[in-house]
């Protein structure tokens, strides 16, 4: 083989994975899904070998009903999962680029919208890490040419290796709740096959990540540069007063490590990094109880008794209206983190259709415990706030063709390290426990006893709230408002930053009698969960088609068709 050719397709690995889907009567759903596996494996030199197993575990559900996601992606009892394995042995600088997909068979009788798959990594104690959102059937129009995937079939998820691995796969498929077997007739089926696809060469960057490393001259961090707002404001807690250190202004874009490589993050007072990615379908309204905008009538009257016939609709856009947003970072893989900037480039935020937001609301309901400070707590239950993010997007983004470009993304609501603030050496706090987050972005408070030290890797956490998630959308965390310019207790610069409006991170800070997460805005700091307080929606996007038009300024945004 010529060396300076370029390696093609290394393995093509098949696990056959039948799903039989039986309405039994009216009443429930039973359903088999098993395993019927094969390996193909093919060597492309004898540096590189990538082999593809299964275990012996099928999927055997029966008498199952339509269930939730917060069940279908839990299930743990034998015959509910499928485990497989993915390994490499690599020697030399050689990378391979590889994704598993899923491809339906013929002779189907239930419409794969009502299926879902969901994909996690299985670490060596036994923990899963979400891969992805459990997401109902859909077949990608495109072919992976970095991957070797081609067209019309289920992307579940996509990486690369560059040294010898071992990983392995849990794979779950069920019927989503949104199912009615009603009168359906029985006998219904449903069968996929799990393809994994490998090509060795260089690891897939994205155009629109190429794109940005063009247009923008990568900065080097600073010693201690995070004690800084980007304009060089920072807090003097002997006096309590803002000082500034003009040594210390920061613009510019910056990279650090996340959980999948280099993320590239933007900071101060940039203005390359607008991007118009998607419009309202329909007009869209919300709902004023005199103080909060909620994003349903729902939700508007159950969040406070006192709200029931008093829930006024109010409009938040109208059809047609586009959106725009600000790129927080690239993230490791290569996909964008969008925070929303509203309907337009510069909204002038004197009112919430003029805004950034698309909604004001409490952060959860109840505050009397350290877990409702959590993204989801008990498990698993969804925050206030975590529910008007996800009707914002079901309903301005999710029902669009813009939602194939919308991956499950990782956040993190870091619960970890919760303790009294003492204990951390901040000393005046009698009565606090504090999260690890305050003492990782709250030093200004201790006189700097140890420098700020943002981080994008979700520390690990035992609580049962919180935590890494895969989702949709979800919020900006706190440790980016430090990576974006801002600072505990200074006004700051940078492009999040406005002179009128707060809005919500999804970030515990502290717990005193209630619980107070970080907000960023005018100033960083931590709010009671109850208080007024902005919603701006952060979703992660992907595309192998790069920016279609524009450069990043306000004049001329990026535009992601």
């Amino acid at each position: 083989m010529n060396k300076n050719k370029r390696k093609e397709i290394i393995i093509i690995g098949v696990l056959i994975l039948l799903m039989i889907v039986i309405i039994v009567g009216t009443s429930y759903a039973a359903f088999r899904y098993g395993g019927i596996g094969s390996t193909e494996n093919s060597i492309t030199s004898g540096a590189i070998t990538m082999k593809y197993t299964e275990t012996s575990n099928g999927i055997t559900l029966n008498g199952a009903l339509p269930t939730t996601d917060k069940t279908g992606t839990v299930r743990l009892t034998p015959g509910e999962y499928f485990d497989f394995n993915i390994s490499s042995t690599i020697t030399g600088n050689t990378n391979i680029n590889y994704e598993i997909s899923a491809k339906k068979e013929d002779g189907n009788t239930i419409d794969g919208k009502y299926i879902k798959l969901y994909l996690t990594k299985v670490n060596s104690d036994g923990t899963e890490e979400a891969l992805m959102v459990p997401e109902v059937y859909s077949e990608e129009t495109s072919a992976n040419t970095y991957t070797g995937r081609p067209e019309n079939e289920m992307s579940l998820y996509t990486s690369s290796m560059n040294s010898s691995e071992n990983n392995n796969y849990r794979l779950r498929m069920y019927v989503d709740e949104s199912y009615n077997p009603q009168g359906d007739g029985g006998g219904l089926t449903f069968t996929v096959k799990i393809n994994v696809y490998g090509k060795a060469g260089d690891k897939y960057v994205p155009l629109t990540t190429q794109k940005i490393l063009e247009d923008n001259e990568l900065q080097e961090e600073k010693e201690n540069m995070f004690n800084y707002a980007s304009n060089g404001n920072y807090y003097d807690a002997s006096t309590r007063n803002t000082l500034n250190n003009p040594e210390y202004v920061t613009n510019g874009l910056y990279s650090t490590e996340d959980e999948d490589g280099i993320s590239y993050y933007y900071r101060g007072a940039v203005d390359n990094n607008n991007v118009q990615f998607g419009e309202y379908a329909s007009n869209y309204y919300v709902y004023d109880s005199g103080v909060y905008y909620y994003q349903s009538l729902e939700s508007c009257e159950n969040a406070n008794a006192e709200n029931v016939g008093n829930c006024t609709q109010v409009k938040l856009a109208s059809a047609g209206d586009k959106m725009y947003w600000r790129i927080v970072r690239v993230n490791g893989d290569g996909s964008l983190r969008l925070i929303y900037n509203g309907t337009s480039v510069n909204p002038d935020n004197s009112d919430l259709s003029n805004s950034f937001a698309v909604g004001i609301s409490p952060y959860n309901l109840e505050f009397n415990d350290p877990k409702y400070s959590g993204y989801t707590y008990d498990n698993g239950t969804d925050s206030f706030i975590k529910k008007e993010v996800d009707t914002w997007y079901k309903n301005a983004l999710g029902n669009t063709s813009y939602d194939s470009k919308v991956i499950g993304g990782r956040f993190c609501s870091d619960s970890s390290g919760y303790k009294p603030a003492s204990e951390y050496g901040f000393s005046g706090m009698d009565g606090i426990n504090v999260f690890a987050s305050y003492d990782r972005l709250g030093q200004a408070n201790n006189n700097y006893a140890k420098p700020n030290s943002p981080t994008l890797k979700c520390p690990s956490t035992s609580e049962s709230y919180g935590g890494s998630y895969r989702l949709k959308v979800g919020l900006i965390t706190a440790d980016e408002l430090v990576l974006a310019g801002e600072n505990y207790s200074v006004a700051g610069n940078d492009y999040l930053s406005d002179s009128n409006l707060i809005y919500w991170t999804m970030t515990p800070s502290q717990f005193i009698s209630s619980n107070f997460p970080w907000y960023g805005g005018y100033v960083m700091y931590n709010f009671s969960m109850s208080n007024v307080t902005y919603i701006r929606p952060v979703i992660n996007v992907t595309t192998d088609n790069g920016f279609t038009s524009g450069d990043g300024t306000a004049s001329n945004p990026y535009v992601i068709e």
